[in-house]
């Protein structure tokens, strides 16, 4: 699935996520939905966010130039809330999941959504390098094999 995919399907056709992006670590778009971007500063200050949420703790969360207060942040997500919309940021092996939600749309509702497709990529990731680390494995054993075949 392409990244597109995930915000236009995954996120955005819930019925739940108004605006949505997928950025990379580095501050990368992947995708988005029209009308909505964050500026360098913002996916800079929101990925560093992850590790030390001090900034957005005093200044809020800043997305497509609406600033958020800051309501609840890990390691993983992070939640802000406008009156009654929010947003939800969830951090993946090597993304940012951003959702926008409005009025109608429960917090916790849209911290599902998000964090559902966080959960969904990480796994991916674990699949991904398990799936690496046993093929070098496997040809491991076959050069052993090779070289007692060979004896």
């Amino acid at each position: 699935m392409s990244w597109q995919a995930y915000v236009d399907n995954q996120l955005l056709g819930t019925g739940k996520i108004a605006q949505a992006a997928i950025y990379g670590h580095n501050g990368s778009l992947w995708a988005t939905s029209p009308g909505f971007s964050l500026n360098n500063e913002e996916i800079t200050t929101l990925v560093e966010a992850f590790d030390d949420a001090e900034k957005i703790q005093a200044n809020g969360i800043y997305a497509n130039g609406v600033k958020y207060f800051a309501l609840s942040h890990d390691k993983t997500n992070i939640h802000g809330k406008k009156g009654n919309d929010g947003i939800v940021a969830e951090k993946t092996t090597q993304a940012v999941i951003i959702g926008i939600y409005k009025e109608g749309t429960v917090a916790g509702q849209a911290n599902k959504v998000v964090g559902d497709l966080g959960d969904y990529l990480r796994n991916l990731s674990y699949v991904s390098i398990n799936l690496k680390l046993n093929f070098v494995q496997l040809i491991i054993i076959l050069r052993k094999i090779g070289q007692l075949l060979l004896f």
